[in-house]
């Protein structure tokens, strides 16, 4: 594995970090157009437009907290940790791939190399979990070969 740990997990915080600021600016430019939006003659189609804007920021707002709670998780994860087992905050690399075990984020790429960011919760991150270096676990027809876990 010629990627660190340290240098997935800043490059997924600053992913994260971008995806917040640009939350944040899309919820503040549909405030501003709920809010600059004026009354016409026809007032449903008022009412209608700012509705609209309001599930727009509605639905903005819990996107940041998705990312809000992301960031979270990964705060609490110790890159420094020995892990004896496959567990949060773990790097894995299989025969087929190198996994973080951290956030559900999916495929990342950083030079050139690719990661996927996966959460103990998904499908994949239960069977990963409680394995050790050598132990092989099939998913979606192909087994996986832990080769290297850090």
């Amino acid at each position: 594995m010629q990627i660190s740990k340290v240098e997935i997990h800043e490059t997924i915080l600053k992913l994260l970090t971008n995806s917040i600021l640009q939350a944040t600016r899309d919820y503040e430019l549909a405030k501003e157009s709920r809010d600059s939006d004026t009354k016409s003659s026809a007032g449903d189609k008022f009412e209608t437009g700012r509705e609209m804007m309001q599930r727009e920021m509605d639905k903005i707002s819990a996107t940041l907290d998705q990312y809000k709670n992301q960031v979270n998780l990964l705060s609490k994860i110790n890159l420094n940790r020995a892990y004896p087992i496959v567990d949060l905050g773990g790097l894995i690399e299989t025969d087929q791939g190198i996994y973080y075990l951290s956030i559900g984020l999916g495929r990342i790429e950083i030079n050139a190399e690719i990661i996927y960011a996966i959460s103990l919760d998904s499908p994949i991150g239960q069977l990963f979990k409680g394995k050790r270096v050598g132990d092989e676990l099939e998913f979606r027809g192909k087994t996986l070969k832990i080769n290297q876990f850090i």
